[in-house]
C-alpha cells in the first residue's frame, strides 16, 4: 500500500509538472510577415483557448471570455519592430484555466506582398487601420473586398509598383464607396480599365458557356460570390465543371452559404488533379485563421461553375483578343465596327479605318478569321449561352448586320458586336472570310454632294423594294463588295447592303 501511494503521488506530480506548449514561426519573424503559432494542452478536455499579444507596455489585443476559441493554430502580422508577448490562455473549465506565453522579436520589414499570384487576407488585422472611405469611416478591412480583387487582378496582368497595391487603390478610387450599399464594382472597373488600360464590359455573364469561354481566353471575372462579399476568378477546370476563385476574405463566403444556390460548391484539388469539397474553412489546404479578427485569411480555391452562372460574373479584365498591324508592330485595338472588307477601329486613342485583314483574333476555326453576316431576311437575336437575348441587345439584328466571328460551337457561332461577346444561330448567319485585298472604296453620296444630312438606304437585294438592312448619311465611307448594273453591293458601319449606283462616289486611286 505505501508503494502504490508513493507511486501515485509521483504520477500526480509528474502531472502537475507538464505544461502547455506555445510554438510559433519563422523564428525571427518580421514586420508584415505572417506569424504562424501553435498551442498544445498538457491534457486532455481543453475546451479553447484565448489570445492576448503584448509589444512592450502596449496591448495589441486582449480576448476576452467571448473570444475564447477552438483555433489551436492561428496567425498574426506585427505592425511594428519590437519583442512582442504573446500569452495563450487555455481554457478547461470555469474555474480551471492555464496560460502560457512566449516572446517573439520581431525586426526588419518583410518584402510587401506582390506577385502575379498573390492571395491577400483582408481580414488578417494589417488593413484595419487603412482608409477606404474617410467619410464613412470604412477601412479596407471592414469594406474593400473588390479594391482586393482588384489588386489581385491587376498584378496577375502583370502590373507592379505601388500604385496596384490594395491601399494605393483605396486612396485612389476611394469616391467608388457607396454607404449601405459597398463598392459600385462597375464603376471601379470602368474608371481603373482606363487608368490601367483593360477592356472590361458591363454585360454580366450569366451562363455556364459564356464563363468557359472568357476564362479559356484568358479573361479574370469578378462576381458576388456571397451577398455583399466580392470575389475574383482567373481559371478553368480542365472539364469545364470548376472556376478557379481568389477570395481575400472566405469566412465572409463561408458565414453566408446559407444564401448560396447549390450545395457542396467551393473545392480543393487533390494532387492526382481530382477535387475535394472543403466544407469548413479549415478542410482548405493551407489555410489561416487570425485570433487578433477572428477570421480567416485569404485563399484560392475551386466552385461549382453551375453556382458561378446563377451569381452572374463581370469581365473583370478582358485579355486583348484584337490587334492592328502598324509600323510598330500588332498593336492593342479596340474595335467600332467590322466588315469582311474594312473595319473601323481605335488604336491608341484614335479611330482609324483599317482592312479588316490587317486585324488578328483568336478563332476556333482553322480557316483562319472570319465575318458573321446576318442572312436571315428576319434577322437574328444577339444571345447569351442559353440561348436567351442579351438584355441590352433584347431587339433583332437586322440582315446585312456584320459581326467578328471569334468562334464556332455546336449551333452557335461565337461573335463580338458593339461592346459585348454573344452568340447568333448559325442558321441565322453566313459566315464570311476576311478578303485581303483587291476591292475599292467610296463615299455614300447624293447628287454629287458628301457632305449633308440626306441619308441613303440600303437594302438586302438588288432591287427597289428590297428589304431595308440600314441607311446611311452621305459621306459614310464603304467598301465595295459587288457592282451590278443598277445597284453596288457595299459594306459600311458593320453593315452590308445595296445601294443605287448613283448614290456611290468611288474614290480616287492612288
Amino acid at each position: 500500500m505505501i508503494c502504490l501511494a508513493a507511486l501515485l503521488l509521483v504520477l500526480l506530480g509528474s502531472s502537475a509538472m507538464a505544461e502547455a506548449k506555445l510554438t510559433f514561426s519563422p523564428e525571427t519573424p518580421k514586420m508584415g510577415e505572417y506569424v504562424d503559432i501553435t498551442v498544445e494542452p498538457d491534457r486532455k478536455g481543453a475546451q479553447g483557448v484565448r489570445y492576448t499579444l503584448r509589444v512592450g507596455s502596449q496591448t495589441v489585443y486582449e480576448g476576452k471570455e467571448k473570444d475564447i476559441s477552438e483555433h489551436y493554430t492561428a496567425s498574426f502580422r506585427p505592425r511594428q519592430e519590437g519583442t512582442y508577448t504573446l500569452t495563450a490562455t487555455l481554457v478547461y473549465g470555469k474555474k480551471d484555466e492555464e496560460s502560457v506565453s512566449v516572446s517573439i522579436p520581431v525586426s526588419g520589414i518583410a518584402p510587401e506582398q506582390e506577385a502575379p499570384d498573390v492571395v491577400y487576407s483582408q481580414k488578417d488585422g494589417w488593413w484595419h487601420d487603412k482608409v477606404y472611405s474617410k467619410k464613412h469611416r470604412r477601412s479596407l478591412e471592414k469594406a474593400g473586398c473588390a479594391i482586393f480583387s482588384l489588386s489581385h487582378a491587376l498584378q496577375r496582368m502583370g502590373h507592379t509598383g505601388e500604385d496596384i497595391k490594395p491601399d494605393k487603390l483605396a486612396e485612389k478610387y476611394t469616391s467608388m464607396y457607396i454607404e449601405g450599399r459597398g463598392t459600385d464594382n462597375e464603376g471601379l472597373l470602368v474608371k481603373a480599365g482606363g487608368d490601367y488600360g483593360f477592356e472590361t464590359y458591363p454585360d454580366l455573364i450569366e451562363t455556364e458557356r459564356g464563363i468557359i469561354t472568357s476564362l479559356k481566353r484568358g479573361d479574370m471575372l469578378s462576381f458576388s460570390v456571397a451577398l455583399g462579399h466580392i470575389a475574383m476568378a482567373d481559371g478553368i477546370s480542365e472539364d469545364g465543371t470548376k472556376v478557379h476563385v481568389i477570395d481575400s476574405a472566405p469566412g465572409a463566403t463561408y458565414e453566408r452559404k446559407d444564401r448560396f444556390k447549390t450545395k457542396g460548391h467551393i473545392y480543393y484539388q487533390e494532387a492526382d488533379g481530382s477535387f475535394t469539397e472543403a466544407k469548413e474553412p479549415e478542410q482548405l489546404p493551407g489555410m489561416r485563421w487570425f485570433f487578433e479578427t477572428g477570421e480567416y485569411g485569404g485563399m484560392a480555391y475551386w466552385m461549382d461553375i453551375t453556382y458561378c452562372a446563377s451569381r452572374g460574373m463581370r469581365m473583370m479584365i478582358g485579355t486583348p483578343w484584337l490587334q492592328a498591324e502598324t509600323d510598330a508592330g500588332l498593336v492593342a485595338a479596340d474595335l467600332e465596327y467590322t466588315g469582311a472588307l474594312m473595319s473601323r477601329v481605335t488604336l491608341k486613342g484614335e479611330e482609324v479605318r483599317v482592312p479588316t485583314s490587317s486585324l488578328t483574333w483568336t478563332t476556333a476555326g482553322a480557316d483562319g478569321p472570319r465575318i458573321a453576316l446576318i442572312s436571315n431576311k428576319k434577322g437574328a437575336y444577339l444571345m447569351d449561352g442559353n440561348g436567351k437575348p442579351l438584355r441590352r441587345y433584347s431587339k433583332k439584328q437586322n440582315v446585312g448586320t456584320m459581326m467578328m466571328a471569334l468562334g464556332v460551337e455546336d449551333d452557335l457561332c461565337y461573335v463580338f458586336w458593339k461592346d459585348t461577346f454573344g452568340y447568333v444561330n448559325m442558321k441565322d448567319v453566313e459566315l464570311l472570310p476576311v478578303q485581303e485585298g483587291g476591292f475599292s472604296t467610296g463615299i455614300i453620296s447624293m447628287n454629287g454632294k458628301t457632305a449633308g444630312t440626306a441619308k441613303v438606304v440600303a437594302r438586302n437585294s438588288p432591287v427597289p423594294k428590297g428589304a431595308k438592312v440600314t441607311e446611311w448619311t452621305i459621306g459614310t465611307p464603304v467598301a465595295v463588295v459587288e457592282v451590278g448594273k443598277e445597284f453596288t453591293r457595299v459594306e459600311g458601319k458593320g453593315r452590308r447592303g445595296w445601294i443605287l449606283n448613283k448614290y456611290l462616289t468611288p474614290d480616287k486611286a492612288e
